[in-house]
């Protein structure tokens, strides 16, 4: 969906008196698309796996333990004007979480996770995790979206009644084409409060739990990935927050 649409959209519904406080807090988004008819290929995004990193590298380690590989993003395979992302370089991004239950942080803890930014090709090898199980995998492909603020709690003077929250969740996911995604807005299953860090942070990704890549978030919702907007532009990855539920 373009600007005209939502725009088309928005003045179509019975929310339409609010048109231009939609328009205010309206942000882009990156839908995330699992394509698990093609194969993973050195450097591309993908979900799951293990990850491409520098021939010799070093698998992370948190308080003595592996992480676990979430990831990678392939910027250059992202296609959005206007999105404050890099245009190059592999981010490679691991949780400190254990399917076994043993051993891991919580998600809204410092250090639960670590990302890896490689802004150049450089030569690169597929990196075994320790435990020599790589797990599931998808190639993950990459569409432009739009997106707006969850609920009520992320955002200053919500408008909108009751009555019509129902008409503006149904326009909301229409923006969607995943429940995973990047920038946008945070979203999650069962929270009261804005995820988000603070003041000078963003949305970096959201994505939800997943049986085939045996990821369960706070029991089976989504989990929030942010990043401060100036560490962002200097594509600096190294002290991201998240958060789950």
């Amino acid at each position: 969906m373009n600007n005209n649409q939502f725009l088309e959209t928005i003045e179509q519904s019975e929310i339409a008196r609010h048109k231009e406080y939609l328009l205010q807090v309206v942000r882009p988004a990156i839908d995330i698309v699992k394509n698990n008819d093609v194969e993973p290929r050195l450097g591309c995004s993908r979900f799951g796996g293990a990850p491409d990193l520098p021939v010799g590298s070093e698998w992370p380690t948190y308080e003595g333990n592996p992480y676990r590989f979430l990831g990678q993003i392939n910027f250059a395979e992202i296609s959005l004007t206007g999105a404050d992302l890099p245009s190059t370089g592999l981010l490679s991004l691991f949780v400190a979480d254990d399917p076994e239950g043993e051993g891991c942080l919580e998600a809204f803890e410092d250090g639960y996770v670590h990302a890896i930014y490689i802004p150049e090709s450089i030569d690169l090898e597929e990196i075994s995790p320790p435990n020599s199980d790589n797990g599931k995998t998808t190639v993950i492909e990459f569409i432009p979206a739009m997106d707006i603020p969850y609920d009520e709690y992320q955002v200053k003077d919500w408008p909108f009644g009751e009555e019509e929250n129902d008409i503006y969740t149904e326009i909301r996911d229409s923006l969607h084409k995943s429940s995973d995604y990047l920038l946008g807005y945070p979203s999650h299953c069962t929270l009261a409060y804005d995820p988000s860090p603070g003041a000078g942070w963003i949305s970096l990704l959201t994505i939800a739990s997943d049986d085939d890549l045996e990821w369960c978030w706070h029991d089976g919702d989504n989990l929030m990935i942010f990043i401060e907007t100036e560490r962002l532009k200097n594509l600096d990855f190294s002290a991201l927050k998240s958060d789950a539920g």
